[in-house]
């Protein structure tokens, strides 16, 4: 079984990240000094937006989510929400190709920042592939 990153996008396709989505509480893993607790999720800003951009795209809400997701570029540059989210707006669009560019983007990011596994960096490569052979 390959182990999903906890900021991989989800594999249910809810395009929210898997730590926000389908991680089970049990497998969030805490201090040994914290006793066991009922798990209550905790959603930051950066959660909020980005999982925003999700909804708006499902609501073809387009222009906003693009407004959200270039907001998330500025105010967390330091994220992989932006680039990501962007790439799913110009794909809701049918863009392929910024589409693609963007999810280039969030592979490189992937590559050269920690927290990502080598699958979860190779999701957004093949996204971007997957975009270029459907433009």
């Amino acid at each position: 079984m390959v182990k999903i990153g906890r900021n991989a996008p989800c594999s249910c396709g809810s395009g929210k990240k898997y730590k926000k989505c389908c991680l089970s509480p049990q497998k969030v893993k805490r201090p040994s000094s914290v006793k066991k607790q009922r798990f209550i999720p905790v959603y930051t800003e950066l959660d909020q937006l980005s999982n925003s951009v999700v909804d708006l795209i499902k609501q073809n809400k387009l222009d906003e989510a693009e407004a959200v997701s270039r907001e998330l570029l500025t105010e967390y540059p330091d994220q992989i929400d932006g680039f990501n989210r962007l790439a799913m707006v110009y794909e809701a669009r049918r863009e392929k190709g910024k589409a693609a560019d963007y999810y280039r983007k969030a592979y490189r990011f992937a590559m050269s920042n920690e927290g990502f596994d080598q699958d979860s960096a190779d999701w957004f490569l093949s996204e971007a592939k997957r975009m270029e052979s459907e433009k």
